[in-house]
């Protein structure tokens, strides 16, 4: 491992000399706050847990389903995920084998996908396709119920003060509530990241990830606009900036690869960058984009990604993305026993210049 300490955050000498790979995709993926461990959740119901110095893995083993989200208490051993059948599972992480500590099966009605925990560490919100977003304490005790979202929940985030809670919708909306009480404060318009032609089927596009700065003055919102049908839903990627003080759009931000889906992840860097991680069928970037420029000062071009998370030494990003194997087509020619499924992989980015050999 690199000593990272007298390196100099510069995204322009972004470099990779490793990833972590597993044979299901994998969505979700943060670091440990004691900065040990990466973990990431997927499509084979499982979490799994690699170890940064030794590379060791171990599975998370208990979801029912699919593996929506997760997110770390910030001073104590503990982990908390959702899946596709509205559970929230609570693990200490950082026992040689994780152990599940306790778990609300029904914690949603559909599929809960976002989980957050609050900066004190004393509250964890949850939301989904039922369109409610519930807080928790942090042993699993309902606290709140945050209704009046009018489309399935994508993205949740605790304002860096801990006194409020953002969380985005399907239509486009961004409702910000007081916390622990759940008073909705104000809503922020997000539209142009929602799209619902006369012949659309379904709504498309929504608020898919949520950042604010170190400031905590500017709120970053990615997905996309200008969907062209509910056929793959393909659209132009984006992301806007609110000025939270006064709640209004301070700037647009695009990719400047070809992408045509939904900006999922996002992360503001120490010196107020914002990363961003996109999918889309026709390719898709990691992109680093200065709060007052529209396009990228950096991106590389990859497949379809999900999720960015930066190590608390402000100078590793994790990304999760999606890998072929090398099958075409859908599967649907193929048994329950030939049937291969692509891959998951997280990249790690070093944020600064490469060393010489």
């Amino acid at each position: 491992m690199i000593n990272t300490v007298s390196m100099q955050l510069d995204v322009t000498k972004a470099w990779t000399d490793r990833k972590f790979q597993w044979e299901r995709q994998v969505t979700a993926c943060s670091f440990s706050p004691c900065g040990s461990y990466l973990v990431a959740g997927g499509v084979d119901f499982k979490l799994q847990r690699w170890n940064l110095e030794s590379d060791e893995r171990v599975s998370l083993e208990g979801h029912p389903s699919w593996v929506g989200d997760l997110a770390f208490h910030p001073d104590k051993q503990r982990l908390y995920s959702v899946d596709y059948h509205g559970g929230l599972f609570c693990w200490d992480y950082s026992e040689a084998v994780p152990r599940l500590l306790w778990k609300k099966e029904d914690a949603h009605q559909d599929w809960a996908r976002r989980v957050a925990v609050s900066p004190d560490g004393k509250l964890v919100a949850t939301g989904g396709n039922d369109q409610v977003v519930r807080l928790w304490s942090d042993r699993g005790k309902k606290v709140a119920e945050l209704a009046g979202h009018e489309g399935y929940i994508f993205s949740l985030l605790f304002h860096p003060e801990g006194k409020s809670l953002l969380s985005g919708d399907q239509r486009g909306v961004v409702r910000e509530w007081k916390v622990p009480a759940g008073k909705e404060v104000r809503q922020l318009d997000l539209a142009v990241l929602h799209t619902r032609l006369e012949n659309f089927l379904a709504h498309v596009g929504g608020v898919r990830s949520l950042a604010v700065d170190e400031t905590g003055e500017l709120l970053a919102c990615g997905g996309m606009t200008n969907a062209k049908s509910n056929a793959f839903c393909p659209g132009d990627p984006l992301v806007v900036l609110i000025d939270l003080a006064t709640g209004e759009e301070k700037m647009r931000l695009t990719p400047s690869e070809k992408a045509d889906g939904p900006v999922n992840g996002l992360q503001f860097l120490p010196d107020g960058t914002l990363a961003g991680i996109g999918e889309g069928a026709s390719g898709a970037s990691l992109a680093f984009w200065k709060a007052d420029q529209e396009k990228p000062v950096h991106s590389i071009k990859m497949n379809s990604g999900y999720a960015v998370d930066l190590h608390p030494d402000g100078l590793r990003l994790a990304v999760s993305r999606f890998e072929t194997n090398g099958r075409g087509g859908n599967g649907r020619h193929s048994t329950p026993e030939t049937y291969l499924s692509n891959d998951g992989v997280i990249d790690i980015y070093n944020l600064y210049e490469k060393p010489a050999e």
